[in-house]
């Protein structure tokens, strides 16, 4: 034991002998290397604030998005969800019922891509014997309103369907039938396509589709096919997504997503596929087989979340920053010069400080952001101009301790100028206690400019904060919970971490602590 003993005394005095020598910014900085919780915060904030910084390279040479271009079709895609061609929001699936998707080309050139859906119910399908249902889809591009003649009839089986639509559910014999397709609702119309012996069977419903173009050659000319599905062979609380790939302007083999679930993994363009489906309300979409993925998914308007997270992380940490070096820069000083001088000044200070912290500040920043019009420069000022006085209160408390020491004293008996003494003696003393409060402060004001944003008062769309991020997520929380979710995560991590920073650097500036 008495070995023992002679061996810890040893330890002491050569870590005494070491730390005797060191100075207090030495002595900090080896306790902080040894404070491994207090570093991963620090890299973590550090990586945070990177990817804020470089959020435009990071946006257009990693991600390949625009974080403000909206798109509806990948609206509430969940995270790793992929990019959508056509967007079914709340589409309903009926208890054995049907429901036909027709993929078609829309827009300026026929370069956009559309859809024509119809929910069938199981009363609206026929019963009679020896009829079955049809479906005509006017999915060319760049045709006007057609219709459909039936074998040798000269009045129109189907009239005037318009581009892009369906008709309405009909019955026709169950048997093998000629459907002709012409321009208008006349006999005489031009002649656009023949669909020779479509073979009508009962309980089925044939889907009769006319696509390509007018004008268009090989695979994108004019014609028309006929798909046929089951309409009876369905349980009970189950439903049948039909969908027929008739759009030039989409990839050529696309798959069917229901709650970004495939559902049909493969249909190739001018083919049809088709699923069981669970009865229930869900999003449907259609995605290209490789279509882009999106790693946090996509907000309400189909915007990039990553990105606008990112972008986000630039304007709430600039302001929290950036009002964090205000009210540090307002604190010291008021506070040096109130404990230093004492006296009527430092009366004067505690009075003012005293009354301003009475007041609720909440109702102050929502008095003054609501009058100033709050942008990044209006939040910076008032956040700054009302922070500073806990880190005054805390300077001139260490002021005052400061200034009866004997090195001031000393300072002062041989005329050194006040300047010198509080820039050369009093503020490097004060350097512990600002750095720990500046970590501090920059928490804070990250929940302050949030809680703001999230009440309305703060940053306003379309600039994206994680305070108006999350403000404007609560609408949506039912259809996206990753809208929520995230930037709660980024406020609650960085604060967590600015935190944790605060801490380790009091325990590191500590001059008590050896270990």
């Amino acid at each position: 034991m008495a070995v023992r003993a002679n061996v810890v005394k040893l330890k002491d005095e050569d870590e005494a002998k070491f730390y005797a020598g060191q100075s207090l910014l030495q002595l900090a900085l080896r306790r902080l290397r040894r404070d491994t919780l207090t570093l991963i915060a620090m890299a973590i904030v550090l990586i945070l604030v990177l990817l804020a910084i470089f959020a435009p390279v990071i946006e257009q040479n990693i991600l390949n998005v625009s974080y403000s271009r909206t798109d509806p079709n990948n609206a509430f895609l969940p995270p790793g969800g992929t990019a959508r061609l056509v967007y079914l929001p709340d589409h309903r699936y009926r208890s054995q019922g049907l429901n036909v998707v027709v993929m078609h080309d829309r827009g300026a050139g026929g370069r956009e891509i559309g859809d024509a859906h119809v929910d069938i119910q199981p009363r609206q399908l026929t019963t009679k014997e020896g009829m079955a249902n049809i479906l005509i889809a006017h999915a060319s591009f760049g045709t006007p309103a057609i219709s459909v003649f039936l074998d040798d009839q000269t009045r129109p089986f189907a009239a005037r369907i318009a581009q892009n639509s369906l008709s309405n559910l009909l019955e026709i014999p169950v048997g093998r039938h000629t459907l002709t397709f012409r321009r208008g609702s006349s006999a005489e119309g031009e002649l656009l396509a023949v669909l020779r012996d479509v073979e009508i069977k009962p309980e089925t419903l044939t889907t009769a589709v006319l696509f390509g173009r007018l004008e268009g050659e090989g695979e994108a000319a004019l014609q028309a096919k006929a798909f046929s599905i089951n309409s009876r062979d369905l349980a009970v609380d189950t439903a049948r997504l039909h969908v027929i790939h008739a759009s030039l302007s989409a990839p050529r083999a696309v798959n069917v997503r229901v709650m970004d679930v495939v559902r049909i993994p493969e249909i190739k363009y001018g083919e049809d596929g088709s699923a069981i489906v669970e009865r229930g309300l869900f999003t449907t979409g259609i995605s290209a087989m490789d279509g882009r993925t999106y790693i946090l998914g996509t907000d309400d308007l189909g915007r990039d979340h990553l990105s606008r997270l990112l972008y986000a992380g630039q304007i709430s940490l600039s302001i929290a920053f950036a009002a964090a070096i205000i009210s540090i820069v307002i604190g010291v000083g008021v506070g040096i010069v109130a404990g230093f001088y004492g006296g009527l000044i430092d009366d004067a200070v505690n009075l003012f400080i005293a009354t301003v912290s009475s007041l609720p500040t909440l109702l102050i920043l929502l008095i003054l952001v609501a009058v100033l019009n709050p942008g990044p420069g209006v939040l910076v000022l008032v956040l700054g101009l009302l922070g500073w006085f806990g880190i005054c209160r805390l300077v001139r408390g260490e002021t005052l301790s400061i200034r009866a020491r004997e090195y001031i004293v000393s300072a002062r008996s041989i005329g050194a100028p006040v300047s010198r003494i509080l820039f050369v003696h009093v503020l490097p003393n004060l350097l512990s206690v600002v750095i720990v409060a500046l970590a501090l402060d920059i928490g804070n004001l990250i929940l302050v400019e949030s809680a703001l944003s999230f009440l309305g008062f703060g940053i306003k769309p379309p600039s994206a904060s994680w305070g108006n991020m999350l403000s404007n997520a609560q609408t949506f929380f039912t259809k996206g919970v990753h809208l929520v979710i995230f930037p709660g995560l980024m406020i609650s991590i960085t604060v967590l971490c600015l935190y944790i920073i605060g801490d380790g650097l009091r325990d590191a500036f500590d001059p008590t602590l050896k270990r």
